[in-house]
């Protein structure tokens, strides 16, 4: 047999062994495609569920207008609430229940048809714009726990937002200062988030601050205290607050071993 017909005698049988070896590492035994679906199974597992998020009450109505002396007129229409230009200061208070609150007969009849709200473990959100003027469009005061404290959306002449206030600090003065500009008739979606820890701001879903609670005094300045336990103040400013709503924290929002209220 010549070389050259050796090599044509080979060649199909090269080819075959050739297959075959490529067959054999392309396909896994059946334990190792088990093992390899496996897992991604396992680490998706291995994920925290996200906790169910409990229902947003909304708050369209139990605000009534506040006499600051010097405020500007307030319109509540279809849970848009207007708070016209003050010298310097309008707004409007809750004066529905909140937990812990002892029965008052004093309370307008009206009252009992509102929901308790809490005071501690919960979400708020609400959304707000200023339609004219250059201070701050919204400060909303709202309980942590036993005490108090204020968001401030554009203070100190239009570029400040923090917490009133920290240990006796303003909201010009704090951990949570920072400069965040408002246009004029532009809407902005704030949500507070009051846990047993901390209490976390965002403004259109990005976070800004959280600041812990243990080891700190809260509290708001005094001219905010006619928006106790729950309310909304503008600064020498036309603006609009919509959108006002609450939920309690589920119990596996709530960090630590506090799952009940302050």
């Amino acid at each position: 047999m010549t070389f050259n017909v050796y090599v044509a005698c080979l060649r199909p049988f090269s080819v075959a062994v050739l297959f075959t070896l490529c067959s054999l590492v392309a396909v896994s035994s059946p334990a190792q495609q088990d093992e390899a679906s496996a897992a991604p199974q396992a680490e998706e597992k291995s994920k925290p569920k996200p906790a169910a998020e409990t229902e947003w009450i909304d708050l369209k109505e139990g605000w009534k207008a506040i006499e600051f002396g010097g405020e500007g007129d307030v319109k509540i229409s279809d849970g848009v609430i207007r708070m016209d230009y003050g010298t310097p200061i309008t707004g409007v208070r809750w004066t529905g229940p909140m937990q812990g609150d002892s029965t008052d007969p004093s309370k307008p009849s009206t009252a009992a048809k509102l929901p308790v709200l809490p005071r501690d473990n919960y979400e708020l959100r609400w959304e707000c714009r200023r339609d004219k003027g250059f201070d701050f469009l919204c400060a909303f005061t709202f309980p942590v726990g036993k005490q108090r404290a204020s968001l401030v959306m554009g203070g100190w002449g239009g570029g400040i937002t923090g917490i009133s206030s920290i240990d006796g600090a303003d909201a010009s003065d704090n951990q949570t200062t920072m400069f965040k500009a408002f246009d004029n008739e532009k809407w902005y979606a704030a949500r507070v988030r009051v846990d047993s820890e901390k209490i976390t701001v965002w403004v259109d879903d990005t976070e800004l601050f959280d600041h812990p609670r243990e080891g700190h005094e809260f509290d708001i300045r005094f001219e905010m205290d006619p928006c106790l336990p729950l309310g909304i103040a503008n600064f020498e400013c036309d603006s609009q607050i919509r959108k006002i709503q609450i939920r309690r924290l589920a119990a596996e929002e709530v960090p630590g071993d506090e799952k009940g209220q302050r």
